[in-house]
């Protein structure tokens, strides 16, 4: 069997968080290289999924009027990003949910492809992204792992929804219950800054010239 093809997965794009270090602005709508953040995000990943999901608790007009269809959390506003998760596994028609974050701009052109990859190598029905930390003071880099770049089955969906209900918020802890993949992003050829991502407008600004660069 091979891995998850692109007609097999479908893309989140996750902005429904406060925006709390950006002094509560919708981060999704912030600008990026002429375009909000989020409909940046959506295009990148078009390319590698078969369709593309938005995921938004505020505004929802807005992110509408793009042509993408727009799913605030079922669980409440702002529950974190499993809530998120929940929303695109309910609409999702492919075997598979890649959940991608709207603040971390540059991330790789073959993201799909490679956490498919390791879900398959790994039997798992998740995986997730991981890169090395330039931060950490380790050299070489240890990897950090990027919770939020998941690619996981829909037939999670059920096991997600209860974590939920009994008030669990991690996402690491959850994936931890059904044997997670990783995906390393330290390949020759992968760009160091790609799961670098903006909390503050400082760093949207910095990212910007980063991509410009």
């Amino acid at each position: 069997m091979q891995p998850a093809a692109i007609q097999d997965i479908t893309a989140l794009v996750l902005a429904g968080g406060r925006g709390t270090r950006m002094g509560g602005v919708d981060k999704g709508l912030q600008p990026f290289r002429g375009q909000p953040l989020a409909l940046h995000a959506a295009r990148r990943v078009q390319p590698q999924v078969a369709g593309v999901m938005l995921n938004a608790n505020r505004h929802l007009d807005r992110y509408g009027a793009w042509g993408l269809p727009v799913w605030p959390d079922a669980q409440g506003e702002f529950a974190g990003p499993l809530a998120g998760f929940a929303a695109g596994l309910g609409h999702c028609l492919t075997p598979w949910l890649l959940a991608v974050p709207c603040d971390t701009p540059l991330f790789p052109a073959d993201l799909a492809a490679h956490l498919a990859s390791a879900a398959h190598e790994a039997r798992a029905p998740i995986a997730m992204a991981a890169a090395p930390d330039a931060t950490d003071g380790a050299d070489p880099p240890q990897l950090r792992t990027h919770a939020v770049f998941c690619l996981m089955h829909v037939s999670l969906l059920d096991d997600l929804q209860a974590f939920l209900h009994a008030g669990g918020r991690r996402v690491q802890q959850w994936s931890a219950r059904h044997g997670c993949a990783t995906a390393a992003f330290d390949r020759p050829g992968d760009a160091p800054g790609a799961f670098a991502n903006a909390n503050t407008l400082e760093q949207l600004r910095a990212l910007e010239s980063l991509a410009l660069g």
